[in-house]
């Protein structure tokens, strides 16, 4: 689609920024007015000001609730419909309420529920249907606005034509910065309307607008925006674009950036258990694949975002690292954990990763380090992709444990099978260590998990060779770096670490 809004557009832009019980936030008075501004500028966009609303500080729901209603039902374009205030989680299922002047902590009943805001946007005849909301744990708003699958036919003519663009994810506050005129969210987002995007076209899409402010806020400590797009309704132009025809400096393949991305390596190398015997390759194993993840021509982890964990005593020396990766405030791309060392099964049939501690006698399970607690962590976790890569026996049957989630999941042996070593290193971490290091020749400037397994398969055939389990994973993206001197510059890439 190549024109701008007519006519027939509405907006209705909502502020709440004077609370009696809440913080207050200024912004939320600032930003409505900036966005306004460029929607009614002729050189931006082409919104009629009169049909533009702006709701200033609603007291009560029916204050936001009637004059979206109205625009609503005059919308035959485009629908477009912004909050800025405080956003709160409220029942059993943590539903999005839009907080109002007189809402209070702990009070449900005193907020707006989104799910009434989403039914009065699905319900609209306009085409094309557009929400941003700068809030906090305004992601949650997605499950409101996007039916899930077995609601699609039902809803699929409410849902058509809708996307949503939200100032951080389900779990993530948002962020206001004090003395600053607007948040930082729409700090950026009118600062994508204002600039333009050299590399977009002569208009701008929701989702290059999106693509762009992600961009923008990938350098910052602030929470990064999430977009969910139905019907193609994100190919609508908001605004012209004023760096069309710019000279470009993108480089042809986008930049890695593991500044919101998590690892922890662990490596049990030694026991107190005299069964268990000693296995100092698990130590050289655990450092070597540190040393590629901090490696710039591989991953290019910070130190400080990748956490070594050699010979854990307890299972509390184990978790307690990957907890704290998972529960980090910016890490919100990818989260990766490493182990080397020994596993057992227990009497349950339960997959067991074993520390320092552990004793194979019937104290198995209390002095264990049970896997399934391991995903209890990661599918509490903030960020987007999760990676286990698990050197020890019987590694297939974590993929069991990791089964129903989004969890990729690439081990060394089979579910009754153990693992061996190989020199200085145990030789699953072996192949995988050679993988990164020499890269995928003819694959894409990035790779993916499916690439590292397919050329550890192929490094050398011999056993044990390696398992991989997506999980429910639906978007295989790329994670790391290709070393190798024959790359496919024009392969397309679906990568994590950028915008």
């Amino acid at each position: 689609m190549t024109r701008l809004p007519n006519a027939a557009a509405r907006a209705v832009l909502i502020g709440t920024a004077t609370y009696r019980m809440l913080e207050k936030i200024p912004h939320s008075y600032n930003n409505i007015r900036g966005l306004a501004g460029v929607l009614t500028d002729p050189e931006l966009s082409s919104f009629t000001p009169e049909h533009v609303r702006l709701v200033d500080d609603p007291a009560t729901p029916a204050d936001i609730m009637q004059p979206l209603q109205q625009a609503a039902e005059d919308a035959e374009d485009i629908l477009l419909v912004y909050y800025s205030g405080h956003g709160q989680l409220s029942g059993e299922n943590s539903e999005l309420h839009l907080t109002l002047t007189g809402s209070e902590p702990e009070a449900p009943w005193s907020s707006l529920p989104f799910s009434y805001v989403a039914d009065i946007i699905k319900q609209s005849g306009a085409s094309t249907k557009i929400v941003v909301l700068d809030c906090c744990y305004s992601g949650r708003s997605h499950s409101d606005l996007m039916s899930d699958p077995s609601q699609l036919v039902k809803d699929q003519l409410a849902v058509e034509g809708l996307y949503c663009l939200t100032s951080a994810p389900k779990h993530r506050r948002s962020k206001a910065p004090d003395g600053d005129t607007y948040s930082a969210f729409t700090h950026y987002l009118l600062d994508t309307l204002k600039c333009g995007i050299p590399a977009a076209g002569p208009m701008l899409r929701m989702t290059d607008i999106y693509g762009d402010v992600r961009k923008r806020m990938r350098v910052t400590k602030f929470p990064l925006p999430e977009q969910c797009n139905r019907k193609e309704a994100g190919d609508f132009p908001l605004a012209r674009n004023r760096a069309y025809g710019a000279s470009l400096t993108e480089p042809a393949v986008p930049e890695l950036d593991f500044s919101r991305s998590r690892a922890v390596v662990i490596g049990c190398a030694t026991y107190d258990d005299e069964k268990l015997s000693h296995l100092p390759s698990s130590r050289n194993d655990a450092l070597a694949i540190r040393r590629a993840l901090l490696d710039a021509t591989i991953f290019g982890f910070s130190p400080e975002h990748c956490t070594l964990v050699l010979d854990p005593g307890t299972p509390a020396d184990l978790f307690g690292p990957v907890l704290d990766a998972a529960d980090a405030e910016d890490a919100e791309d990818l989260l990766l954990v490493y182990y080397s060392g020994h596993s057992a099964i227990s009497r349950q049939g339960d997959l067991v990763l074993l520390t320092q501690g552990s004793r194979t006698d019937r104290r198995l399970s209390y002095t264990a380090a049970p896997a399934s607690v391991l995903a209890e962590i990661l599918f509490g976790s903030r960020t987007r992709e999760l990676v286990v890569i698990a050197d020890t026996c019987y590694g297939v049957r974590l993929s069991d444990v990791f089964k129903t989630s989004e969890v990729q999941t690439l081990c060394s042996a089979g579910s009754a099978n153990y693992a061996y070593v190989a020199g200085d290193h145990g030789a699953f971490t072996a192949k995988l260590l050679k993988t990164l290091q020499a890269g995928v020749p003819g694959a894409a400037a990035h790779l993916n998990l499916i690439d590292v397994f397919t050329a550890m398969q192929d490094s050398d055939g011999s056993d044990p060779g390696p398992f991989l389990s997506l999980g429910g994973t639906t978007k295989i993206r790329c994670l790391l770096r290709n070393r190798s001197n024959e790359i496919n510059t024009s392969a397309q890439h679906s990568c994590l670490m950028t915008a």
